[in-house]
């Protein structure tokens, strides 16, 4: 996918990159880590303007906003693991797998489950 800064992983690489993470994290996050794969993600780059009309060029990481769908089964356990301490964490895993030169910092994380389990089309 073509982005304002560089060009983005594909969705599944990206969910690949944050089962590694799970995984690496270990204990209770290694049995949420398979469930990344039956994922889908949708990116929504968010442009950042740094060369406005008399201003000094300052540079900006470009934000993004990120939208994760399982299907419901996947979903629900997912709702029933993550609480507010866990939430950060994995949202810091999906932005670990992001990678550096992309210029991107996750802005929006959302995760949304399907009723239809053809997720990945």
């Amino acid at each position: 996918m073509t982005s304002y800064t560089y060009d983005l992983e594909s969705p599944q690489t990206l969910l690949s990159r944050v089962r590694q993470g799970l995984v690496a994290l270990g204990g209770e996050w290694e049995t949420i880590a398979p469930i990344m794969l039956e994922g889908a993600a949708e990116y929504r780059p968010r442009r950042a303007s740094p060369m406005r009309s008399g201003y000094r060029f300052v540079y900006q990481r470009a934000k993004l906003d990120l939208t994760v769908y399982f299907p419901e089964q996947h979903f629900e356990r997912l709702h029933a693991f993550l609480d507010a301490e866990k939430l950060p964490l994995i949202k810091a895993v999906f932005q670990s797998a992001l990678p550096k030169r992309s210029g991107y910092d996750l802005n929006e994380f959302v995760i949304r489950g399907v009723i239809d389990d053809a997720v990945k089309g």
